[in-house]
C-alpha cells in the first residue's frame, strides 16, 4: 500500500516539477528578451521565478531522497561498512534526516500560518505570501515520506539478500 501511495506521490511531484520548470523557463526567457530587446523587464517575473525555484529545489530533493543514494552523501565511510554496521549507519542517517525534515516542515507550517494571519502580500505581484511559504511544509512532508521510502527499500533489499544466502 505504501509503495502505491509513494508511486502516486512521485508521479505528482514529477508533474509539478515539469510544469514549474516550464513556467520558470518561459518567464525567465521573456524577462531576458524584455531586458535586452525592449529595455524593460517584467518585474513580477523575478519574484515568481525565485519562489518557483524554492519549490523546484525542495521538491527535486524530495524526489531524489526516495532513490538509493539519490541525495549527496558521504560514501567515504558508508562504502567501507558492511553488514550490521552499514545498517546502523543507514538507520542513523535516515533518522537524522527525517528529524531535520520534520523541523523544516513544522517551522515552514508556522511561518505559513503566521503569514496568513498577518495578511502578508508579495511586493510586486501582491499575492498572499502564505502561498509561497506553503511550499516549505509541503516539500518537507514529501522529503519525510521519501526518506521513509528509501529506508524501507533498504531493509527490503537487506531481507532479500539474507534470504538468498
Amino acid at each position: 500500500m505504501f509503495k502505491k501511495v509513494m508511486s502516486l506521490v512521485a508521479r505528482l511531484e514529477k508533474f509539478i516539477l515539469a510544469v514549474t520548470m516550464c513556467v520558470t523557463l518561459v518567464f525567465t526567457f521573456a524577462n531576458v528578451i524584455g531586458r535586452f530587446v525592449f529595455n524593460h523587464s517584467l518585474a513580477f517575473a523575478d519574484e515568481l521565478v525565485v519562489a518557483l525555484f524554492v519549490l523546484v529545489s525542495l521538491m527535486g530533493a524530495a524526489l531524489c531522497a526516495g532513490e538509493n543514494e539519490g541525495l549527496i552523501g558521504l560514501s567515504l565511510l558508508s562504502s567501507r561498512l558492511s553488514g550490521s554496521k552499514k545498517t546502523v549507519q543507514k538507520l542513523f542517517s535516515s533518522v537524522v534526516c527525517i528529524i531535520y525534515c520534520m523541523i523544516l516542515a513544522w517551522q515552514g507550517f508556522i511561518r505559513t500560518m503566521s503569514s496568513m494571519q498577518q495578511g502578508e502580500h508579495t511586493f510586486v505581484m501582491h499575492l498572499p505570501r502564505w502561498i509561497f511559504w506553503s511550499f516549505i511544509p509541503l516539500c518537507g512532508l514529501c522529503l519525510i515520506l521519501h526518506f521513509i521510502e528509501n529506508l524501507q527499500n533498504y531493509f527490503a533489499a537487506r531481507k532479500n539478500e539474507e534470504a538468498c544466502r
